[in-house]
Formats: structure tokens, sequence, C-alpha cells
């Protein structure tokens, strides 16, 4: 197929016609829920599914970069009227495609099942650094054009130069067999070693003895691999149950066909161990394995410890730089990296051959992606892993209730447990404080209690180590005014502020934070309605601190959450309490899994109430984890671990159940509710979110919306039921107004059969910002 077109401006009227390769179908980053077909110049094929391209989009015809996702039919496009009707393809980016055809059917699955456009998940699998190129730089290296084979050939060349500079250059060459690109000596190593200049290197090019090309490499540093010293896994001896278990595992892996084990091991149970024990066998089988992690901050100890045992390691989570980020990715692509060990974004690490997935604490709700695409990183695993026809392994010492419902109801999923601490260490004494009775007897109100207090007391002497728990960052939940009840509130969103001491300016006391938007502001020294003093009500992590300075100051405690943590500070501090230089650490949730220092004896949950507090069917489950989680982080040596766990609602079922390591008894209770209520895993739910600043065009948007959800329930006969529209528990944040709809089905088909004839409608009106979350964590 051509096109006729003339050459300048100036040409005699003759045009010269232009061949083209058929068309392919571009993805674009952005909005634009469906893909756009393009001609492509036969001299820019072949062109690869996976690559970028660079075309002409909308009216004003602006370059922009997407993804080829599919291969035209040429003799369709040879049509005047569709050779035509189609723009053209302005370049091809990369060499090789990014994404490969496995990669490719996982993001259009995302795209069907989480509700978004192909293209935004396909720009989400490929780190920017990647698609920027960061961290790259053009060397320029030189090799003989000839290659001669005997040292009499290469003296024949070298006689015939005078310069015995030029000399010199040659036999270096020739010494070091340079005689193709893969064994090119770059310039600066080749000038250094010859002692000469530039000169007589650009005179051997032209008399074409030798060749300089140019390669693109990286340019990074190091990713360190250090992690704490409490880690020791010399001379692992499996036990009774991991031996039973790891048999099953690699079972499943040597047959080739996907499966799913969830492996439900107490804490301390030797699950990490396991994992690495079916990676060796899907190494020596010529395959390679992901293991994700919830936190960045887990990656610490396992990556020192998988350091210790696996030697072609790489690393993929938001806290590298975006040159080693590049650089990661690149050798995994490459081929120099047969385990990658990452957050819920390394599910997409291009490995070939892959044989195994692991899926460690697989119930943390940080697997779920809270922008677009939406989708949860156990479930992209696991459909990974159907694509590519690996094994995956779901570990956890709180499976979620999904994952037990499909291990009873889905063939390919199986359950095995650890029932038991390695070295049959029993699990840590627990001891509830009720604190509502401080409250009756008119003591006030302490974040550390009487009880926790004289224990703490008593492992200090001992020279052992402690963790506190608060889920809760700053000093105050509440600025309050008793006398008008007053609260400070954020100007952006329906919260209040919370108050944050200030840590580097001890001048001023603080500052009051919003946590959702981040906006911040001086608080008034009085009620800015009455006038009277205004007091702090509630408890942080801030304030754990203090109380904890006052209470015993010779001890080396250190606060770890978001606001304490610079980028690196993490690390240190945990090498630090590895190592017996701090006593206490103290925190928020961060602290509460994956972490192994066998010196802790004491953990204390300061207000187990925290997550019951929320408006969600989850909370329970949440609560249960939580305190069971960090639970676990004592006790995990021969000395006997201890657990206070201080609450308002010492009879609450989930407390209860935790308190006595009773996690059957609590799933059997909690089933029993989610059943009746037709709640995840007896049912599926969507949440449609939409917002905007102005709240009558977004009420307005609402029914719209809601009519249009009805309509296709009503006429496709759809076994599914609409709630809504109804504000977010949360009614504005960021000046946006939020509303939601919830969608509420038996099954996930009807859900997706729902969206798909949504998208395939016009936008609504009028335009607000709309988004779909598919199975959420939660309903705020």
């Amino acid at each position: 197929m051509s096109e006729y077109l003339a050459d300048s401006l100036f040409s005699s009227g003759k045009s010269q016609p232009r061949q083209y390769g058929g068309s392919i179908q571009v993805a674009f980053d952005s909005g634009a829920d469906s893909c756009f077909s393009y001609l492509v110049p036969k001299e820019l094929l072949p062109i690869e599914k996976g690559q970028r391209v660079e075309v002409p989009f909308g009216r004003n015809n602006k370059l922009v970069q997407g993804f080829c996702v599919g291969i035209g039919d040429e003799e369709r496009e040879t049509s005047s009227e569709r050779r035509f009707r189609l723009k053209i393809v302005h370049r091809v980016i990369d060499k090789e495609p990014l994404v490969d055809k496995q990669l490719l059917k996982l993001a259009q699955w995302i795209s069907d099942y989480y509700v978004c456009p192909l293209g935004q998940v396909l720009a989400a699998m490929v780190p920017a650094a990647v698609k920027k190129g960061i961290g790259t730089k053009t060397e320029k290296y030189v090799y003989l054009r000839l290659k001669p084979a005997k040292a009499s050939e290469i003296s024949e060349i070298t006689d015939s130069l005078r310069s015995r500079k030029q000399k010199k250059i040659v036999e270096l060459l020739w010494q070091n067999k340079a005689y193709n690109t893969d064994s090119a000596i770059e310039i600066k190593t080749l000038l250094a070693n010859a002692e000469t200049t530039i000169g007589p290197l650009k005179k051997l090019a032209e008399k074409q003895i030798i060749e300089i090309s140019c390669q693109t490499v990286l340019n990074v540093t190091a990713i360190s691999g250090k992690g704490s010293a409490a880690v020791q896994d010399k001379n692992i001896i499996l036990n009774d149950d991991q031996n039973s278990v790891l048999t099953g595992i690699n079972k499943e892996t040597n047959s080739e066909r996907f499966g799913v084990t969830l492996l439900h091991g107490v804490t301390d149970s030797g699950k990490t161990e396991i994992y690495i024990r079916a990676i060796q066998t899907a190494l020596k089988q010529g395959k390679t394995a992901i293991i994700l992690l919830p936190e960045i901050s887990l990656t610490t100890q396992t990556i020192s410890r998988f350091n210790r045992r696996f030697k072609k390691i790489a690393i993929m989570h938001s806290r590298l730089s975006a040159a080693q980020r590049n650089a990661q990715w690149q050798k995994i692509k490459s081929g120099d990296a047969d385990v990658v060990i990452g957050a819920r974004s390394a599910v997409f690490a291009p490995l070939p051959r892959l044989g195994l997935i692991i899926i460690d604490e697989e119930h943390e709700s940080s697997y779920k992606q809270d922008t677009a695409p939406r989708y949860n990183g156990r479930d992209a695993a696991i459909k990974r892993a159907q694509l590519e026809r690996a094994h995956c392994i779901l570990g956890s010492a709180t499976p979620c209730l999904e994952s037990l419902y499909n291990c009873k109801t889905k063939k390919h999923f199986r359950l095995v447990s650890l029932p038991k601490r390695v070295k049959n260490l029993p699990m840590p004494e627990m001891k509830l404080v009720d604190m509502s009775s401080a409250v009756s007897q008119g003591k006030g109100i302490n974040l550390i209690s009487s009880q926790l207090r004289e224990h703490l007391r008593k492992t200090l002497k001992k020279k052992e180590q402690i963790i506190l728990l608060l889920n809760r960052r700053g000093y105050s939940n509440f600025v309050f005014c008793s006398s008008c009840k007053h609260t400070l509130q954020c100007r952006n969103c329906d919260v209040t502020l919370t108050f944050h001491r200030s840590e580097r300016h001890r001048a001023a006391p603080g500052y009051a934070m919003c946590h959702y938007c981040l906006a911040q502001s001086l608080v008034p020294k009085s009620c800015p309605l009455c006038g009277k003093s205004l007091i702090m009500i509630g408890l942080g992590s801030q304030k754990l601190e203090e109380e904890l300075a006052r209470e015993f100051p010779l001890a080396r405690a250190v606060r770890v959450d978001s606001d304490s943590m610079r980028k690196q500070d993490y690390y240190n501090i945990l090498n630090d309490f590895g190592s017996g230089k701090i006593d206490i650490l103290l925190g928020t949730q961060i602290l509460a899994k994956g972490l192994h220092f066998p010196n802790v004896t004491l953990v204390g949950i300061i207000s187990a109430d925290t997550a019951l507090q929320l408006p969600d069917f989850r909370a329970n489950e949440r609560t249960f984890c939580m305190i069971s989680q960090v639970a676990g982080r004592t006790g995990r040596s021969e000395k006997k671990g201890t657990v206070y766990v201080q609450t308002f609602l010492p009879k609450q079922p989930a407390i209860q159940f935790a308190m006595r390591h009773d996690y059957n008894g609590f799933v059997s209770e909690e089933l029993k509710h989610r059943r009746a209520a037709q709640l995840p895993p007896f049912g599926r739910i969507a949440i449609v979110k939409m917002r905007d600043t102005k709240f009558d065009k977004l009420s307005c948007a609402c029914e719209v919306m809601s009519e249009r959800i009805n309509q296709i329930v009503t006429t496709n006969g759809l076994a599914i039921k609409v709630r809504g529209p109804m504000p977010a528990a949360i009614s504005r944040i960021q000046r946006h107004y939020r509303m939601q709809i919830i969608v509420q089905s038996p099954n996930a088909n009807e859900i997706q059969k729902l969206f798909s004839i949504s998208r395939a409608l016009k936008p609504i009106k009028p335009a607000v910002t709309i988004a779909v979350d598919i199975d959420p964590v939660n309903l705020l």
C-alpha cells in the first residue's frame, strides 16, 4: 500500500509513492478507554506487540507515545478510504518490546476485570525510569575491523603503520581479542592503556582498520544488600510439618501446571525457609521466581536472607532511585536475574521462564493499588501464574477469608498449614488490659497502663527488647475546645486536623496537619470561636514517645512511622535494633509484620480498638490480623514472649479470639456475619466513586449514573443489588465532594457484564471524575 507524497515544494509534479506495511492498534496512557489504529510505513517495520511508538494524536496531531497492542490486517487496509483516514506512525521508540506476550495478556485481563483503560495498565507495568531511560549514558567502544588469527598477520598491519601510538592501539585490541561489538574496548580505557590521545584513534578509523561504535550503558550505584544482624539461617533443619508442606509444593512446581497453595503458618513457623527451598527447586528446573512483600520495610531482612542463598537477585520497590529502578528492570529483562524481590508492582517483572510466584502476608490490604489501575497484587499474581503455567504460594499467619473460601470452592487452590513454631517454641502469653476501668475509677488515661509499665521495667532490667505498637501518627487526633466543643477542621477535607509536635523547630510547639491532603496550619493559642483555651484529645505515636521518655528516661527508644523515617533511616534502625543498640521500637503498623528479632520478649499494643472504629465490614478482620501479627514479633527464641493488649472493648469477639490465638474460631464466627449479609467471600462488591469540586454538579451526575446502572441491571436481568448514590465515609477530600454507588452481586461475572456494557456507552453528563473499584479492600 502507498500514499503519494511530493518530494519537495519545488518538485516537478511527480510524486514518490510511500509504502505501508499494514496497521497497528495503539493504546495510550490516558482516560481514553479504547485503542486507535495507525498506518505503519514499511521502513519502520517490523513492529511487535509491546513496543512503544510515537504517533500523532488529537485534533492538533500532537506527537504522543503509546504501546502497540495489536497488528492489523494488511489486505484490509488497502482500501483507499481506510488508507487516507488513518494517521501514520511517526517512529518506533523501542528496539525490543517492553512487554512480552504473557504480560500483554495479563494487562488485558487487568483492563477488563478492574475496569481500566489498557494504556494505563501498560504504563503502570513498565517503570517510568525505564521509559525515560534514566541512569543510562552512551559510551564509545573500539574494535578491530580486521580479524587476524595469528601474530604474523597482526605484524603485517602494524608494519604498515608509521605511528608508534597507532601500532600500540592495534596491538592492544588484538591482545584483548576485540573483534566485534561484544568484545570491544571502551575508548577511555584503551587510550589510557595506550598512553595516547584521540588523534591516532581517528587516523586508524579513517584507514578502516578499527571501528568505533556507541553503546548505551547503565550508570548507577549498586543496591546495598545488608540487612539486620539478627537474621541467622545457617544449618536450618526442617521439622516434619515443613517437610510435608515443601514436598507438596515441589510436586506442584515439578508438574508444570497452574496451581495455588495457601500456606497458613503461625508466626515464626518457618514460612520463609519454605519459600527459599521452593525457589531452589524451581531454579534447578531452569525456572525463575518472584517474591512479593506487602511493605517496603520487609525487604530489609528478606533481601539480606535471600542474598545469602541466591546469586542472581533483582530488587523492585519505590525506595530505589529512578536510575536504580531502571538498572534492576534491565537486569531482569536481560536474564541476569532469576529471583525478583519487591512490593506490589514486582508482579510485572519481565522474568522469562517464570515457574514460581510467592505472595508473603497475602492478607495485607497494601497489595491493593488505590489509583488506576486499581488492581490487587495478590490476584494479579495468581492470574499471571495461570498464564505462565506456574505455581503460586500465598503465605500468611492470618489468611484472608477470600483465599480460604477459594480453597474450598476452586480446584486449583489447596490449603496447607504449619500449626507450630519452629523448634516447638510456645506462642507468646497474651494479657488483656481493660483501659475503661481506669476511666471508671477516675484515674485518667495514660497510654501506658500500670501493668504494661511494670513489665517494661522488668524487661529493660533484663537487657531484653520491646516493641510497642500504636497505629496512629502524630500527637493528638483532635484540637478541641471544651467550652464551645469546636474542633479544628481541615479547609479542604471533612476531617479533623491531627496535632503534630514540631521535631525540627523546638521553639514552635507544633502544627496541625490533615492526613489526607497534607495541609498544615499553626494551632491558635485560644479557640477562634469563644476565645477559651484549646486542649489536645486523642493519642498518637508522638505522644507515646513523649510518655515513654518521661517514664523511662534511660531507655534507648526510637519511633518508627512515616513522619520520622527518612529515605534510609529505617534500614539503619533495624540494624541497630538487631545489634542491641536500641531497647524499644515504637511506632505504627510498619512494625507489625515480617520482623525477626530473637531478643524481643515484650510487645505492647497500646490501642487495639483503632481499626474497630472505622465504618467498614473488614474492621474485625483487620483487628484480629493486627493483634496476631504484632504478637508474633515476640517469643521467637528460647526466651519467653509476652504481649499486652490494651483496649476499651475487652469483650469484642475479634480481640477475644486473638487473645486465644484462635484463628479458626474467629473465621467461623466472622463468616456467619459475612454470609448473612452476602459480603465477601460469599459475594462480590464494586464501588463507583464519583467526585467533583461542585456538589450540585456531582449530585446530578450521580443520579444519572445510578439510573444508567439500574437500567443495565434491569434490561439484562443481572443478579445485582445497587445501593446509593450515597456520600462517602469522608464526604470531601482535597476540596472534592465524594459520593459513591455500591454494586453487590453473588459472583464476579455479573459485575463484569455490568461494567462491560457500561464502558461501551457514552460518558455521562455532567462530566465528573469517575473511578470504579472492583473488590475494594475498604468502603472508605
